[in-house]
């Protein structure tokens, strides 16, 4: 059966790119006889080009939810080809997704679903998630760890009937290395490897750490199969306002 991941939020900055390489090489390692296809609709983005190039000059970013919400369809017919997407959605297009997914009916029992929402736990984003709880797919909350602030979610009494919440690593911090390795416009799996030399060791002890811990966030996790509610509570343990991301 046909699987599509997809990764969103509808706040910039939170980590969604860092999801997705997590995620697709995650995936990658878990079964590779099933490579994931990427698409990413962030225009100027790099992991559609990293992770696909074959696909890159016919599946462009700038078709997806930017003028025309429908040219996404093209996102269904590769679902069928491809067996395994991770589709990228920019924080600017989730409002043309949700309108996308309503009027193509690809939530259809022939392909499985799964939506990643990336939080670095700002309370803007909790309308957008109670929104993503009203769609027939597995829901999966991604906290990221490298975010300054982080609120507790509080999960539904009823522990059968939830969704799932696992963290995005925050082991690569040092802005840095972090400009380096999206520069580099590499798998993360090639820069970790032993002999790459022109790699600085700790920086790939870091990343090997961040692939391992990121393996064992996504795919060891539970997968619940029933319908997530909407969180209860989001609580915050802060001092000041200002100590708040925007």
């Amino acid at each position: 059966m046909a699987q599509i991941h997809w990764i969103g939020g509808n706040l910039p900055q939170v980590g969604k790119s860092w999801a997705v390489r997590a995620l697709t090489e995650s995936l990658f390692l878990k079964d590779y006889q099933v490579i994931p296809i990427v698409v990413d609709t962030s225009p100027n983005s790099s992991l559609s080009e990293i992770y696909n190039p074959a696909l890159l000059e016919s599946h462009t970013p700038s078709k997806y939810f930017i003028t025309n919400s429908l040219a996404a369809d093209e996102i269904f017919k590769l679902a069928h080809t491809h067996k395994r997407l991770v589709v990228k959605l920019a924080s600017h297009s989730q409002v043309k997704f949700l309108k996308w997914i309503n009027l193509s009916g690809i939530l259809t029992d022939d392909i499985r679903h799964s939506f990643w929402f990336v939080s670095n736990g700002h309370r803007d984003s909790i309308k957008y998630f109670q929104e993503l709880c009203n769609y027939d797919w597995q829901l999966n909350w991604v906290r990221n760890q490298h975010a300054r602030v982080w609120g507790n979610l509080e999960k539904p009494d009823d522990e059968t009937d939830t969704f799932n919440i696992c963290d995005l690593p925050g082991i690569i911090t040092n802005p840095t290395e972090i400009e380096f390795i999206e520069a580099s416009r590499a798998i993360l799996h090639h820069l970790a490897h032993p002999e790459n030399s022109e790699i600085p060791l700790l920086m790939r002890v870091r990343i090997q750490r961040f692939l391992a811990q990121s393996h064992q966030n996504f795919i060891g996790m539970t997968i619940q199969s029933t319908k997530p509610p909407p969180p209860k509570i989001i609580s915050r343990h802060v001092e000041d306002e200002d100590d708040i991301p925007n």
